[in-house]
């Protein structure tokens, strides 16, 4: 049965139209996509019709924006002619109004793990609406993926609505297994006019001299959209004066909820209205006697760096269906017209729809939120888009920094905590770091002044206690600017942990302790000339001439290649967030393993203290890892173990059937594990491993049989004439074994020496009686029979006293000098 006090809506509204089809595929499918254009009335009329259908359960509807959430709910409680915490009222971040009778309440979207946390079964309630879905927000992707994890383990009853004005609904519908309704509604023509292009730097500019513009061409009242704050206080000034009687409102989201009504709210008959906006204007929220739109082109977006723990807003090109949605607002009521400061051409290059948040966002407070709700392992939520893994390694790390998470990456008494308060966990873990009212007053501080925009140029420097002592000077006034939106959301703050304001000097010791306890992995210590070494292992500067600059060690609380927010912290506070761990390592300059305990924090070793008593087994460990890095300066890798190498490469390459191990020195080093402990012993230095016979290790890993055949079929030496052995060089390359050998001692030698049981002829390298080479062969009896006779005419001349004789083949192989005979004629 419908409430009379909505029939008016059902006739003029377009979703009265689908209404009562909705409320019917819910109670078929409990899921459904329903899609509408702005003012089609989905977000207001649709929920107080499907109230009449749930019984004495609720409506939670889900808003991506606090401006937006207030709105809806002021507009349903309107319609049904009551005050708002009625019948319909609305929680977000630091405010609620609801009462015992409430039962369809707008949320934002953060709100709902809490209330999951509280009551996993949501027994209470009816249907879960998520508005606006089209924008992807981290807290819309992670709410919908617990929804649907709710409905699917313990609430098949449960009833999920995803509604939007511009969506990819066929595969949403897809991957949500929803039917699809559409309601047409009634939108009208919307002129689009494109300009040049502009940017970050120039849009305010560009912006108020289109409004300019745009009021002399047209009637009605101006919704501009620019990408933050900045821009828009900065075009508010350059239309200042510009525009007569016309009304001049901002709108942003740190904006009182005085000053956004404002904005919103319709103007006198007669009077025009100039609105700058941010994207929170695109959808939701109705701002009345629109008919033109300044659309910039750009927005906001936070792209997390998992390597510094940090999100950053980037300026960007907003995508198609932004640009749509944006449009729209200018054809509510009337034909209307939108100015597009950028080119046709630029718009056929731009990404047809957003990207969601959840791909390049910090994940702490969702890793904590689900952890909360009782799911440790994450992945097994059903995400429409999954969280990228290296951003969940990050936020899991930071989560066991805090104490939320233990090592199995369930949630700890201290997480749960830290997940009751509406904050992200570093910000909740300075609030609860805060034992009493000073303390606690100095934290919501803090806690403000972090999650703001640094108020202070950088010319005055990175200390977080001058910003505390400005904060809280502006406040003993009236706070304006920037102090003025740190003030009320310290108030917020203040109200939350039941603190009172402090106008005192801030404790500067105190402040780097809370900053600490926040940001433990960006604890630093310095490590020298402007440079500090994080406990992330990091490395970051900061300027010559900051009054931090020398400071032992800081709390960093904002950073990127560079410090631009730090306190300094005392020594004490940091180790009692270190812990002191048994430290085995190899010391590469003492050239040993060096044993010690060490008071450590990340990448900082606050203290050492020597350690005792270090088994063998974690010695031959730390020498093994040791010797896979640097093992040849360690080991004795002398000339006998190279030709034993070259000896076994040599034999493992003429017959891959022994199967020989690789024994060069890279792979002895990479297999040191299998080979080390046997030779170790107690060795903890570079002076007892080098006594290690490596040419025993490398005999040790071929069995005895392979030991024989690299003997037999590669011999270290060769017999000569003369009565030497000579080494045979087996060169890597060289395509045979080379022996270096006097020509003299290789007199009557008719044929070539061979290896490899005689397959493989040597190279002989035949050397003067001063040891040049001065021929090389492989053919020894055609050297003799050719060859020799005209090297020998050389060598009779540089070595007159030697003996050259005629017959090589018959004449006395010798090993030093023979002189030539008074009456030769050799």
């Amino acid at each position: 049965m419908t409430d009379e006090r909505l029939s008016p809506y059902l006739r003029q509204l377009p979703v009265g139209v689908i209404a009562p089809q909705a409320a019917e595929a819910l109670k078929r499918h409990t899921r459904l996509v329903l899609t509408a254009p702005p003012g089609a009335g989905k977000s207001t009329l649709l929920p107080l019709v499907l109230l009449q259908s749930v019984g004495n359960r609720r409506i939670l509807m889900l808003e991506p924006r606090r401006i937006a959430a207030r709105q809806v709910a002021e507009r349903m409680a309107a319609m049904l002619g009551e005050p708002v915490g009625q019948t319909v009222g609305y929680r977000m971040r630091f405010e609620t109004r609801t009462s015992a009778h409430t039962r369809i309440e707008v949320i934002t979207e953060g709100i709902l793990p809490r209330l999951l946390a509280q009551d996993p079964f949501l027994e209470d309630v009816a249907v879960l609406i998520f508005d606006e879905f089209h924008e992807r927000s981290l807290t819309t992707d992670m709410a919908f993926a617990m929804a649907r994890a709710t409905q699917a383990w313990v609430r098949p009853d449960l009833q999920l609505l995803v509604l939007s004005a511009t969506l990819d609904t066929q595969s949403l519908c897809r991957a949500f297994d929803a039917p699809h309704l559409q309601c047409e509604g009634r939108m009208y023509d919307v002129a689009v006019v494109h300009g040049q292009e502009t940017d970050a730097a120039h849009c305010a500019i560009d912006v108020a001299r289109t409004i300019v513009r745009a009021m002399r061409e047209h009637e009605g009242s101006i919704l501009a959209f620019l990408p933050g704050q900045a821009e828009i206080r900065k075009c508010e000034e350059l239309l200042s004066g510009q525009l007569g009687d016309t009304l001049l409102c901002p709108l942003y989201g740190l904006m009182s909820g005085e000053d956004q009504r404002r904005a919103i709210l319709p103007t006198p008959v007669g009077r025009r209205k100039v609105v700058l906006a941010t994207p929170l204007a695109e959808t939701s929220i109705t701002i009345e006697g629109v008919g033109v739109v300044v659309d910039a082109g750009l927005c906001r977006r936070p792209v997390f760096d998992p390597r510094s723990g940090l999100s950053r807003l980037q300026t960007v090109r907003i995508s198609l269906d932004m640009a749509r949605q944006r449009s729209g607002r200018a054809g509510r009521t009337a034909n209307g017209y939108c100015y597009r400061l950028w080119t046709k051409a630029t718009e056929d290059r731009m990404d047809e729809t957003r990207r969601p948040e959840i791909e390049e966002a910090d994940l702490a407070s969702l890793v904590l939120d689900v952890a909360a709700w009782g799911e440790p392992d994450l992945e097994r939520l059903p995400w429409l888009t999954p969280p990228p893994k290296v951003h969940l390694i990050q936020a899991r790390s930071l989560l066991r920094l805090l104490g939320a998470l233990d090592d199995d990456g369930r949630i700890t008494p201290h997480g749960r905590r830290l997940a009751a308060l509406p904050c992200h966990p570093r910000m909740a873990q300075l609030l609860l770091c805060a034992t009493d009212g000073k303390q606690r007053a100095l934290a919501t501080d803090l806690a403000a002044l972090l999650e703001e925009k640094d108020p202070l140029p950088p010319s005055e420097g990175v200390d977080i206690c001058l910003r505390l002592v400005r904060l809280r000077q502006a406040r003993s006034r009236k706070p304006e600017g920037a102090w003025a939106r740190i003030e009320r959301i310290a108030a917020l703050y203040r109200k939350m942990v039941q603190a009172n304001a402090d106008n005192t000097p801030p404790d500067a010791t105190l402040i780097g302790r809370l900053v600490a306890a926040a940001y433990p992995e960006r604890i630093a210590a310095l490590a020298g000339h402007n440079t500090y070494k994080l406990a992330s292992g990091d490395m970051v500067g900061i300027d010559d001439a900051d009054d931090l600059a020398a400071a032992p060690l800081l709390a960093v609380a904002t950073c990127g290649n560079r410090i631009f927010l730090a306190a300094p912290v005392e020594r004490d506070d940091v180790i009692r967030q270190a812990a002191w761990r048994d430290n085995l390592s190899w010391d590469s300059t003492q050239g040993k393993v060096v044993a010690r305990s060490e008071c450590r924090l990340g990448a900082l070793v606050l203290a050492t203290r020597p350690t005792a008593d270090v088994a063998r087994e974690q010695v031959v460990h730390i020498v093994i890892e040791a010797a896979k890095k640097e093992g040849i300066r360690m080991f004795n890798f002398d000339e006998h173990v190279r030709r034993l190498q070259l000896r076994v490469a040599a034999v493992s390459a003429w017959h891959p059937e022994l199967n020989l191990p690789d024994v060069d020195t890279e792979a002895l080093l990479c297999k040191a594990d299998t080979w080390l402990p046997l030779y170790i012993g107690k060795a903890d230095s570079t002076v007892e491993l080098k006594k290690i016979d490596l040419c025993q290790v490398v005999e040790g890993l071929l069995s005895y049989e392979q030991q024989q055949a690299v003997q037999r079929l590669a011999p270290t030496h060769l017999a000569m004439p003369s009565g030497s052995r000579i080494a045979v060089d087996y060169r890597p390359g060289a395509g045979a074994p080379v022996v270096s050998v006097r020509l003299q001692e290789c007199f009557g030698l008719t044929d070539t020496p061979r290896v490899d049981d005689g397959r493989k002829p040597v190279l002989m390298e035949l050397l003067s009686p001063g040891f040049k080479p001065v021929q090389l062969t492989q053919d020894l009896r055609s050297f003799w029979q050719d060859t020799y006779f005209e090297v020998r005419k050389e060598l009779r001349r540089r070595y007159p006293k030697h003996e050259w004789p005629d017959n090589p083949l018959e004449a006395e192989a010798v090993r030093g000098v023979k002189r030539r005979q008074p009456n030769s004629h050799s």
